[in-house]
């Protein structure tokens, strides 16, 4: 009997490890997507206001998300009045731009769920998503109309001002959406934590509600 739930349990962590990507030092780091200058994200321009959602839970055990939630949300602190002064986005890494959406309605303060294809619904939001060198996906969502700096298919370093942060899409005030994807596993989390994955991939992961570093890899 021992000896069986012993077989179980070994095959149980084994799936258990299965399931979690595999770390490697070609592995892409990430800054924080936005710019931390004192009039955009610095100074407490922005703030979390959404982690990844593992079953009730964000990546530190804690209830900072919300159900189905697959990413990270920074939201502006002065709502729509700060998105009009204008807060950038920045790619995360260096990579090549695999695609892109625009000219969306970016004051988006509902949506409709029921209507994905509404003014402010799931697919009517300005994004950009940055394939990396390990074949790691980065994806900016929400982005404001018309701001976009650099066409699909343009190759770029780490910490470019990619585009506007914006309300586009299903979005209840303006923030940036960011996630991250690994290839033959899905959505990741790039926070490490007790109830997340076991590992960060921040250059500088930074304080549980804190903002990540800067600094590129």
């Amino acid at each position: 009997m021992k000896i069986s739930m012993m077989k179980k349990l070994t095959v149980s962590l084994v799936f258990a490890l299965l399931a979690v990507p595999a770390v490697s030092s070609a592995q892409t780091f990430f800054r924080f997507p936005a710019s931390q200058l004192g009039d955009q994200c610095g100074n407490g321009g922005c703030v979390v206001s959404a982690y990844k959602d593992y079953g009730g839970r964000d990546y530190a055990c804690g209830g900072v998300r919300y159900s189905g939630h697959t990413g990270i949300d920074y939201a502006l602190v002065g709502g729509f009045s700060k998105m009009d002064y204008g807060v950038w986005a920045m790619n995360a890494a260096s990579g090549v731009i695999e695609s892109s959406v625009d000219g969306y309605f970016d004051r988006c303060n509902y949506w409709d769920q029921g209507n994905p294809y509404a003014a402010c619904g799931l697919y009517t939001a300005n994004y950009i998503i940055m394939r990396h060198a390990d074949g790691t996906k980065t994806k900016y969502w929400h982005l404001k109309a018309y701001t976009q700096q650099f066409a699909r298919n343009t190759s770029l370093s780490c910490a470019y001002w990619i585009a506007r942060v914006g309300s586009s899409g299903a979005s209840t005030g303006p923030h940036l959406h960011f996630e991250y994807w690994v290839p033959n596993y899905g959505i990741d989390d790039p926070y490490a934590g007790p109830c997340g994955t076991p590992y960060t991939r921040w250059t500088s992961q930074g304080a549980y509600r804190g903002l990540p570093g800067i600094a590129c890899q």
